[in-house]
């Protein structure tokens, strides 16, 4: 008696797994009471949301539930914004496609100028300085006739 017990223990006979039912009313009544248990669930929701509402205003709490005045959108309005919204977007790739023009990388850089190495940057910020560097106090200067230039400054005149 006792080696059937553990066998059973063992191999869990004797013990099905019930899988859970689908609701799927074929008669009338079946349907009359799907929709009861539908509609008791939403009452006991909403009363809990109601007793929620009231305890806040009670304790002078912010609400969690806010009301909303706004107009909901309808069908028809729905679909009037989705299909400008798709024209926008096929307008955009069709302009794209037509217009054959090139995208992406460095295209708009000033003269297709590549970027500077690092070895590059160095040099230019540490190495020797170019003779005739302008004062930002003459801002502008090499803009000016020679003439004003000489009454200005006679050595920068000169360099530059």
């Amino acid at each position: 008696m006792t080696g059937s017990f553990i066998k059973k223990l063992m191999t869990g006979a004797g013990q099905a797994i019930n899988k859970t039912k689908t609701n799927v009313p074929t008669t009338e009544l079946q349907k009359k009471t799907r929709d009861l248990n539908l509609a008791i669930q939403k009452n006991k929701a909403s009363k809990a949301k109601l007793n929620q509402t009231i305890f806040e205003m009670k304790n002078d709490k912010d609400l969690t539930f806010k009301g909303s005045n706004k107009k909901s959108e309808s069908n028809t309005e729905a679909y009037k914004r989705i299909q400008k919204d798709n024209s926008k977007v096929i307008k955009g790739m069709i302009d794209k496609a037509v217009e054959k023009k090139a995208d992406g990388g460095r295209i708009g850089r000033k003269f297709g100028s590549k970027p500077k190495t690092n070895v590059q940057k160095i040099k230019e910020t540490f190495g020797p300085k170019k003779p005739g560097n302008v004062p930002s106090k003459f801002k502008g200067f090499s803009k000016l006739p020679e003439a004003v230039q000489q009454k200005i400054n006679k050595k920068l005149a000169k360099k530059v």
